[in-house]
């Protein structure tokens, strides 16, 4: 018996919902890991607050490099060949931050490690989205988003057994490097199960390697809905002739609010709040082991309300969800910056930033993706979700830079007051501009962008 049929259907599906799993986690944990890190890899190093905003923001750097050019690299090489290369930049980074010996050392590591979280982000759903059978796709493609939060909470749980490992000077010299170094283990795995997974049988087509398309679509499904499959592809192809000049000409609208949502998810401050959950809540009073158990909690409530979230998206709808997050998140902040200016109670803003942070889980943190994934016809979403994700990591590399120059400039009640501020921008733009797309199909949506632009035309 051959190995493809002692697998069988199954396991090639589930290897293949390993990988997109996998990609997430370590997007997670390689995104977030700098939160428990930064403190003392700063004392470690001697940074200013301008080199504490560069340390903890230039991994974003490398996403938006990586996310602007992951639809052409997976294009070319295809999705397989494309996870590989993810994996191979968490694992190096995670074992080059390990024997860093000076700053500039770090810095070049954690670019390559944003290269792959920022590939990931494009690449890892796209692949689980092509190899898994239409009546499982929508539920598959969430597992992804929820390898991001278990790898976000992962993150925070192991840099609070980290920091609790040692003493003070252990994690100024040791303890910051093993947090990152810890991420190489679920890397090594990551690599491995690319190798056993197969190629989307769609780039497969569309590279004109039909016989081994059929043969892939074979070994995921029973012959009758391979050849259904088959069909749709094939027919989805002939249809995604797009041209780029497209997105901003009859596309310019669905481009825009992708491009806003992405902007906006960020605007509130949620990857500065992540990458800087101890630092924050230690301004707040808290000792420092005090603030890493937090960040844990914090985690957990982030699992929690993006597990309600995946619940809650298709029978609320995408927009109120948005709403009813962002107004969370805008209350929250505001109320966490006069905590701050009165010198309040430390425990009462550890209490509004998960607030904060649920609202994030169940509004934008899910609901934004997809409606960015369902505003664009077939044959223009992979360039349109790429230059979205981008805007993304932009403004979510502008915050990490900023942040710790807000702190000392503004002073925490100022800086989160900004962030409301931020919330109640994107309150603004969701309830006047954006369309509720649930319960449409991706046709109708399409129908009616183009149906728009002929009005106007």
């Amino acid at each position: 018996m051959s190995l493809s049929a002692a697998r069988g259907p199954r396991g090639y599906l589930v290897i293949a919902t390993v990988v997109s799993g996998l990609g997430g986690l370590l997007f997670g944990y390689d995104n977030i890991v700098i939160s428990g890190a930064i403190r003392y890899l700063s004392l470690h190093f001697k940074l200013s607050a301008g080199g504490i905003g560069w340390a903890a923001g230039c991994a974003l750097l490398g996403c938006i490099a990586g996310s602007a050019s992951a639809g052409l690299i997976a294009d070319y090489l295809g999705q397989k060949k494309s996870l590989a290369l993810c994996a191979a930049c968490f694992g190096l980074s995670s074992a080059g931050i390990w024997l860093s010996s000076n700053f500039g050392q770090f810095v070049t590591w954690r670019l390559l490690a944003g290269l792959g979280i920022g590939a990931a982000s494009i690449v890892c759903p796209m692949y689980i989205a092509e190899i898994a059978p239409s009546w499982l796709r929508g539920r598959l493609v969430t597992l992804y988003q929820l390898g991001i939060v278990l790898g976000i909470l992962a993150a925070v749980f192991s840099n609070m057994l980290i920091q609790r490992g040692g003493s003070e000077l252990w994690n100024e010299t040791v303890g910051w490097r093993l947090m990152f170094l810890i991420g190489l283990a679920p890397a090594l795995v990551f690599g491995l199960m690319t190798l056993l997974s197969v190629e989307s049988p769609r780039w497969l087509l569309k590279m004109g390697r039909k016989a081994r398309a059929v043969e892939i679509l074979n070994l995921l499904n029973d012959p009758q809905a391979s050849a259904a499959e088959l069909l749709q592809i094939e027919a989805a192809l002939a249809l995604e002739e797009g041209r780029f000049t497209e997105l901003f000409t009859t596309f310019r609208r669905p481009l825009f609010i992708g491009l806003m949502l992405a902007a906006l998810q960020q605007i509130s401050g949620i990857t500065p709040v992540f990458s800087f959950l101890p630092d924050i809540f230690r301004a707040a009073g808290t000792a420092t082991g005090d603030a890493f158990l937090q960040s844990v909690l914090v985690g957990v409530i982030n699992l929690i309300f993006t597990l309600l979230a995946l619940w809650l998206v298709d029978l609320s709808g995408r927009k109120t969800l948005i709403l009813a997050g962002t107004s969370l998140q805008f209350a929250a902040l505001g109320l966490v910056g006069w905590i701050y200016h009165a010198r309040g109670s430390g425990v009462a803003i550890v209490i509004l930033i998960m607030a904060f942070v649920a609202g994030h889980a169940f509004g934008n943190g899910v609901a934004c993706w997809v409606i960015i994934s369902e505003i664009y016809p077939a044959k223009v979403r992979g360039r349109a979700m790429s230059i979205a994700t981008t805007a993304l990591w932009m403004t979510g590399y502008l915050g990490n830079q900023l942040f710790p120059l807000m702190m000392k400039q503004l002073r925490a009640s100022g800086t989160f007051w900004v962030f409301s501020a931020g919330a109640l921008l994107t309150l603004v733009f969701v309830y006047f501009v954006v369309p509720e797309t649930r319960g449409k199909t991706l046709e109708e949506i399409t129908l009616f962008w183009s149906s728009r632009q002929t009005a106007r035309g």
